[in-house]
């Protein structure tokens, strides 16, 4: 009997999610959890998610043999050789997790482990927005912002496996300390907390009321979802620290496409939330801080798969290398 169907572990430092799809590239199921690294070990939560895996598999009447193997999808840094995840800034405590082994010895199945921004343009260049792009840049924004590459039609890693850390490149020298332990990290001003930050840090100025309402009037309970769904409303408050945050975003990215040229850059996860109150001063500071050709031969587009990006890219390393590595 053939196996049909690839699971997905999908590793974020807020929540955890596993995946199940079909060999041919259909969603069938998935099930999440939070995370919470900052209250258990890593060997808590990943015996936590494995037990959700084999939950939904029983849920959905799927064995084990009608697996063709497992997907890990992590924020960096790992080691992809060795199989571990190194230390993430949004995972603190998981330093040399052996993830591979891990899994492989309760499943017994074929794990690949890939970064989540790299399994991210997977996902958009298989079946996204960026279907057919030989030179793609993806982003993912949400407790992190993470980037992949795709060059001459090829994923990127580079030396180590560390290509395409965008999140990490210096936008204001001693600007907000980033938990990568830097400062002015463009992850630490246009992340999912970063958003929730500058809104609370904004709220002295009394334009925050709408936003604050949505928290229950607590300032400590706002995050970016809050801030987001007030400026779709037409909140000025809420769109100017958008267009803020779209501001420093488009800088980092007027850098990287100043020195790849790619012909698209496609965002994930907020920036499909937020949609054009973010993707706007994006592509102006863009425009206004690259060469104009550059500029004028690159999309800046959403996740094509929308919501469900992370979803196929916590399936996409594996069924890439079912598919075209070994087919």
């Amino acid at each position: 009997m053939p196996a049909n169907y690839v699971l997905g572990f999908d590793i974020g430092g807020t929540k955890s999610a596993v995946i199940l799809a079909t060999t041919d590239s259909t969603l069938r199921a998935r099930m999440q959890m939070p995370t919470r690294p900052q209250m258990r070990d890593a060997e808590t939560v990943l015996s936590e998610l494995t037990d959700l895996a084999r939950a939904l598999l029983e849920e959905e009447n799927i064995s084990q043999d009608d697996l063709a193997g497992i997907s890990v999808v992590c924020g960096g840094p790992l080691d992809l050789e060795k199989g571990l995840i190194c230390s993430p800034p949004n995972l603190p405590g998981w330093d040399n997790v052996p993830i591979v082994s891990f899994v492989q010895e309760r499943f017994h199945l074929p794990v690949v482990l890939e970064n989540d921004a790299n399994a991210g343009a997977l996902a958009e260049w298989l079946f996204g927005a960026g279907k057919g792009a030989s030179h793609l840049i993806y982003l993912t924004m949400g407790t992190g912002i993470g980037g992949g590459l795709i060059l001459d039609g090829k994923l990127y890693h580079g030396k180590q496996g560390l290509a395409g850390e965008i999140g990490h490149q210096t936008i204001l020298p001693n600007g907000p300390l980033c938990a990568c332990g830097k400062q002015g990290c463009l992850e630490a001003l246009a992340s999912g907390p970063a958003i929730a930050r500058l809104a609370r840090e904004s709220l002295m100025y009394g334009r925050h009321k709408r936003v604050l309402s949505m928290a229950d009037g607590k300032p400590a309970n706002i995050t970016a979802e809050h801030v987001i769904a007030a400026a779709k409303e037409g909140d000025n408050f809420a769109q100017g620290l958008l267009e803020e945050v779209g501001t420093y975003l488009g800088i980092g990215l007027a850098n990287v496409l100043q020195i790849l040229n790619p012909e698209c850059v496609i965002l994930g996860t907020i920036a499909v939330h937020a949609g054009e109150c973010l993707l706007e001063p994006v592509r102006k500071a863009v425009a206004e801080r690259c060469w104009a050709r550059i500029a004028a031969g690159c999309r800046i587009l959403p996740a094509g798969l929308g919501i469900q990006v992370q979803d196929y890219a916590a399936v996409a390393p594996l069924l890439y290398r079912l598919h075209h590595e070994e087919g």
